[in-house]
């Protein structure tokens, strides 16, 4: 699928078919939410289709098309992070590890099936451990004939070097405001404009972002009255079992919008612009009653575990820890 907000994108893919100047590696990059993953199926289904339409996206009728509606085709390999075979944890981490890699490679090395195109798509590709990415690098550098390999990232940073250098980059930035609002209303026809605005603000303005955003009431909920308990006189403790249900990375994210919201209040005021605009009420009696030297130093603490969110920790203890350090901001 190619979302109107892709369009330049697609574009510049257009450009490289007509001119034969596709390369053998791409890296979808820009923020979560954008759709880069959807983009990378549907260059790929134009890549395999034996029909494809004049603006080069897939007919949906030939017999490869079917195979990929069908999820079947011989020549399109996906991989995402998944957990260890031997993991017990409930909440495993979920990598690309390396055997994923050169069962991959080995199949890429492999005569096309259909006579065309071998396309792989590694999505979240910051999530290939050190072992992979290095065994990834030999493809990357000797791809072989008619070979496209797609890597999706919303984390660049995390990626080595020497993969990103061997990959044309394509950005996806975050679309226009009424665009993305202009799409949300034919998603969510019945929300006002102010809802979907505000989803589109926690979503740092990426649509599909702020779809799953409203669809996350129930995490929401919890995690205000997890940042407002110590102006209400509760204990903070008592929310740190209800978080773990959540997604960490989306409860981090959050608790920084409210940080930042904090941060902001205190430097510029009652008519500071805030993300959560909803709560600018709470945010102001926040503000007011914690000491803004240690809101950095907590927001500094919400940055580090957000970098290394890949790593196993115990969910409840880790928001125990961050809602005392929270709750702890007042005693100044």
């Amino acid at each position: 699928m190619i979302y109107p907000w892709q369009a330049t994108q697609w574009q510049h893919i257009t450009q490289l078919l007509n001119t034969e100047r596709l390369p053998h590696a791409m890296m979808l990059h820009g923020n979560q939410g954008l759709g880069k993953a959807d983009f990378a199926i549907a260059l790929a289904n134009a890549l395999l289709c034996q029909t494809p339409l004049v603006n080069h996206q897939a007919c949906g009728q030939c017999k490869a098309c079917n195979l990929l509606n069908a999820k079947t085709h011989p020549d399109l390999y996906f991989l995402e992070p998944t957990a260890s075979k031997t993991s017990k944890s409930k909440k495993p981490v979920r990598n690309i590890r390396i055997d994923d890699i050169r069962d991959l490679c080995e199949k890429l090395n492999q005569t096309s099936q259909l006579g065309g195109y071998r396309v792989a798509i590694l999505n979240a590709a910051e999530k290939l451990t050190i072992s992979a990415a290095n065994s990834l690098l030999k493809t990357l550098e000797e791809p072989g004939q008619n070979v496209l390999i797609l890597l999706v990232t919303s984390r660049t940073h995390s990626l080595p070097v020497t993969i990103r250098s061997r990959c044309q980059q394509i950005r996806f930035s975050v679309p226009e405001p009424q665009q993305s609002l202009l799409w949300l209303k034919g998603k969510q026809p019945k929300l006002t404009d102010n809802r979907l605005k505000q989803s589109l603000k926690y979503a740092n303005g990426s649509p599909l972002e702020a779809i799953l955003l409203l669809e996350e009431v129930e995490h929401q909920e919890v995690l205000v009255q997890a940042m407002t308990a110590c102006i209400e006189g509760n204990c903070p403790l008592e929310y740190a079992p209800q978080l773990v249900k959540f997604t960490k990375v989306r409860t981090l994210e959050w608790m920084m919008s409210w940080v930042s919201d904090v941060s902001r209040i205190q430097a510029y005021g009652t008519q500071a612009e805030i993300t959560n605009t909803q709560y600018r009420d709470k945010l102001q009696v926040l503000a007011n009653s914690v000491d803004k030297h240690r809101v950095y130093k907590f927001y500094d603490q919400l940055i580090f575990n957000l970098q290394h969110n890949s790593i196993a920790v115990n969910e409840q203890l880790l928001w125990e820890n961050l809602l005392l350090s929270w709750d702890d901001l007042g005693n100044r």
